[in-house]
């Protein structure tokens, strides 16, 4: 499986604003309907950064792996089709394969024999590309899997690697019916239950590909590189709100509120959805006191059909706190709804029938979480993915 894991990233620390809040004349609403042009990005916090991997870097191999490919691509497997002497190679490679959450080039995948599933979707194509292999990545529509691990929430949607049998040579007779060309699928955990929901451009696997890096880097406390490869990765998606979210959060960071809300508006303006991006600015402006523009931006997240059971496990959350008892209910009965294998929806809603003074209901829910959870136990095939991140402030 090329796995791809959207990555939830919760920023607990508490972060200092260099500006004050404006007063209520000056507060911005969320409105997006006025057309807004990408705002400036405020490069003087951030050190210039050149040595970035390039898409050479990224996918060449080292001539003694390329030796050792063609070993047994012009040796063992030579008998096979192209495409399929990748498949078989890669099979045997990646037998032992040690999942890390990390995104490495092509050389270094094959080196150490580990990574992700990005790292190995980035082996497949330095291999394809190599011996002339045509390659291209799907996009499949399977039912996500959620999870979280302390403070990240994380995702795992699912993209596989395609491997097309050669073309037959002009005025072949077979020529005739190139559409019926066949193709090998690369697929690491194929699961039956999937659907096709189109072909990713190699603009959008190198955008993947960096903004992977940045959130890797911006996790790493590397702020200058993850700003770089952010910027890099808005090169071949120039307008993907996932990227300016990751931007808005670096400047947000670095205490320039007022860039990280231009960034978050225009993210907004590109997809007026991303939940992501709606909480850091909820956050954003919950820290600065402006409360109508909180209380828009709430709405806005309420009415999303949003299918990440952690969305609504952290508003449950909040509503808890607050003393808010039926809309943490609420929240975590929709969470569960969503996502029936995660736990933390049915300990919710159970804290919350014994706040009321109803035992009997908060063992119930319990009996009924954990049936559950035993019998979606297989979901977590989909734990060993690749990752487009997505930075979320509490």
């Amino acid at each position: 499986m090329l796995a791809s894991r959207l990555i939830f990233i919760t920023l607990l620390t508490t972060l200092t604003a260099c500006a004050s809040a404006p007063d209520a004349s000056q507060q911005a609403s969320a409105d997006t309907s006025v057309k807004l042009s990408q705002p400036q990005f405020n490069t003087a916090l951030f050190e210039p950064r050149n040595s970035l991997v390039t898409p050479e870097q990224l996918f060449a191999l080292t001539t003694e792996q390329q030796q050792d490919f063609l070993f047994d691509f012009n040796g063992r497997l030579a008998h096979l089709p192209e495409n399929q002497r990748i498949s078989e190679y890669l099979q045997d490679l990646t037998y032992g394969f040690n999942y890390k959450e990390q995104t490495y080039t092509a050389s270094e995948a094959f080196a150490l024999s580990a990574g992700n599933c990005m790292a190995l979707a980035i082996l497949t194509k330095g291999l394809a590309d190599f011996v002339g292999v045509e390659i291209k990545f799907q996009r499949l529509t399977n039912a996500p899997v959620y999870d979280r691990n302390n403070d990240v929430v994380m995702v795992s949607d699912h993209v596989r690697a395609r491997l097309y049998k050669p073309e037959p040579e002009a005025g072949s007779e077979s020529k005739m019916f190139i559409f019926q060309r066949s193709w090998v699928v690369v697929d690491y955990f194929p699961s039956k239950d999937t659907r096709s929901s189109g072909l990713i451009s190699t603009d959008e696997f190198l955008a993947l590909y960096y903004r992977n890096r940045a959130a890797e880097l911006m996790m790493a406390g590397q702020t200058d590189e993850a700003f770089a490869y952010a910027q890099e990765a808005l090169r071949y998606l120039p307008k993907d709100a996932d990227t300016l979210n990751i931007i808005g959060l670096l400047h947000r960071r670095a205490g320039d509120d007022q860039t990280a809300e231009a960034l978050y508006q225009y993210a907004l303006q590109q997809n007026p959805h991303n939940l992501n991006v709606l909480h850091n600015y909820q956050t954003l402006a919950k820290r600065q006191q402006r409360n109508v523009l909180v209380d828009e931006l709430t709405q806005r997240i309420q009415a999303i059909p949003d299918s990440n059971p952690y969305t609504w496990i952290a508003l449950a959350e909040r509503a808890f706190e607050k003393g808010e008892l039926d809309t943490a209910l609420a929240m975590y009965s929709k969470a569960a709804e969503s996502a029936p294998y995660v736990h933390e929806a049915y300990w919710g809603q159970a804290r919350v029938h014994a706040a009321k003074g109803d035992t009997v209901r908060a063992k119930r829910v319990l009996e009924r979480g954990l049936k559950e959870a035993r019998l979606s136990a297989t979901k977590r095939t989909y734990k060993a993915g690749w990752y487009s991140y997505q930075g979320v402030e509490p």
